[in-house]
């Protein structure tokens, strides 16, 4: 039996569930770019229909954040107290309860999409294109939402490796499928592909996605991990697991709820400059997500970290695996802001060539360098929360932040003062600063402490 987190150093356990996190991230995001890249050889119309569609999948993405931030708690704190079967039982039931969660609500969304991205498509065509890749993407969601699942029971249990050779599998497949689906004739090496166009873009992703559902399941059941999941049960449900997957995930859902519909009146606010400041934003958020990855990967694994530690009653060191996260997270985030202050126009000629998009992505990058200086210390101090179980103050966090700060500013600067783009920029800055504080506040109140014991 590989050595617990427990019988490792702080900062050795962190680095050892946080570091292949941050790459299989790192991996799921570069092929995210990658995609985008090819998606931009169409026309900027599909640029700006992959972007919109993003939106609602932010806000799809609240049913995998209230189970997921949930199992995350429950899972490594099981673990962490020794308990197998109820780590065996818990993973179980986050898989079979999160996929037919998913399948319900993609299902019922994949006939309302039209409709919810009307008032954010430019013209016609980027409507008809976001539906038709919308839909591909949302019928398929079960299968997004258990290859998440799967990477993150792995990871409660301190096996985090795996996970990332599944993620760089599904990164790398996903990267070669692209241009071989997207285009008629595939660029650079002219051979003959699928011409499936923006669709193709889609099921490159979802094919992918399946695929490494199906790797990450088949290691759980095969013993080849710390844990064997068996489904003897077949489908079933336990009342008390089930509960606690929705009880403490519901903030986190509703976080998700307030900032995700937030981001979509933000776009409302975005899309009213055009269709060029829309394929702007959607290739500027890719390129951030891709230099802030290592944070997002120290949180998830000092998630863990926290979960395990409450699971043995050690509170001290739960809090301390929070607090030297935000140092180093703080440490990447001026790195990844010297990134974008000195490189955007290389970063964006990436994805075009178009002066005018570059002009408005290079605003956003060097504004977005400073909101990244809150933007990493609050995640990792949210880490102690996330691991304890205790996601209220993350919803607080959203609801003032974007919605007490950053979408008032936005109707005063675009709707009453009809500034420049950049002031949309600058709007990020301060909800960043305000998610810092309220995360900062909560950590210090130490109400999170009391879920030391199960």
């Amino acid at each position: 039996m590989t050595q617990t987190i427990e019988q490792k150093s702080l900062l050795k356990g962190i680095l050892t569930l946080s570091i292949p996190t941050m790459l299989g991230m790192m991996f799921e995001t570069l092929y995210e770019i990658v995609d985008m890249a090819w998606v931009a050889k169409l026309s900027i119309n599909s640029v700006a229909a992959v972007t919109i569609f993003a939106t609602v999948w932010w806000i799809l993405n609240i049913v995998n954040d209230i189970v997921g931030t949930s199992s995350v708690s429950i899972i490594s704190r099981y673990y962490g107290s020794g308990d197998k079967e109820r780590t065996i039982e818990a993973i179980e039931q986050t898989i079979i309860f999160k996929f037919l969660l998913a399948l319900i609500v993609g299902i019922g969304m994949s006939f309302l999409i039209p409709y919810i991205l009307g008032p954010l498509a430019g013209n016609r065509e980027v409507l008809d294109q976001a539906t038709i890749y919308g839909r591909i993407r949302l019928i398929t969601l079960p299968l997004a939402f258990s290859s998440y699942t799967v990477n993150t029971a792995l990871r409660c249990i301190g096996d985090a490796k795996k996970p990332l050779y599944i993620m760089a599998f599904s990164g790398v497949l996903n990267m070669v499928l692209d241009p071989i689906m997207i285009f008629d004739v595939i660029p650079y090496i002219g051979i003959k592909g699928m011409g499936l166009g923006i669709a193709g873009a889609a099921y490159a992703t979802v094919i992918s996605q399946a695929i490494a559902f199906v790797i990450g399941l088949y290691i759980l059941m095969s013993g080849r991990t710390f844990i064997r999941i068996g489904f003897k049960r077949g489908i079933y449900f336990v009342k008390s697991i089930d509960m606690k997957l929705l009880s403490i995930g519901l903030p986190t859902g509703l976080e998700g709820l307030l900032r995700n519909i937030g981001s979509f009146l933000i776009m409302r606010f975005i899309a009213s400059y055009g269709v060029a400041v829309v394929a702007a934003f959607g290739i500027c958020i890719r390129i951030v997500s891709l230099v802030a990855m290592p944070v997002f990967g120290l949180e998830m694994g000092t998630s863990v970290i926290v979960g395990q530690r409450l699971g043995a009653a050690d509170c001290k060191s739960a809090e301390k695996a929070g607090y030297l996260t935000a140092e180093i997270s703080f440490g990447l985030m001026v790195a990844t802001g010297i990134i974008l202050v000195i490189f955007p126009t290389f970063l964006m000629n990436i994805f075009t060539d178009s002066e005018e998009i570059i002009r408005i992505g290079i605003l956003f990058l060097r504004y977005f360098s400073i909101a990244a200086l809150f933007m990493g210390p609050a995640g990792s101090l949210a880490s102690i929360l996330f691991g304890a179980g205790d996601n209220t103050p993350s919803m607080l966090g959203a609801l003032i932040s974007v919605w007490l700060v950053q979408i008032p500013l936005l109707f005063v600067f675009v709707q009453l003062m009809h500034l420049g783009v950049e002031w949309v920029w600058i709007t990020y800055i301060f909800a960043y600063f305000v998610q810092f504080l309220n995360i900062l506040y909560f950590v210090k109140k130490g109400k999170w402490k009391d879920k030391c014991v199960i």
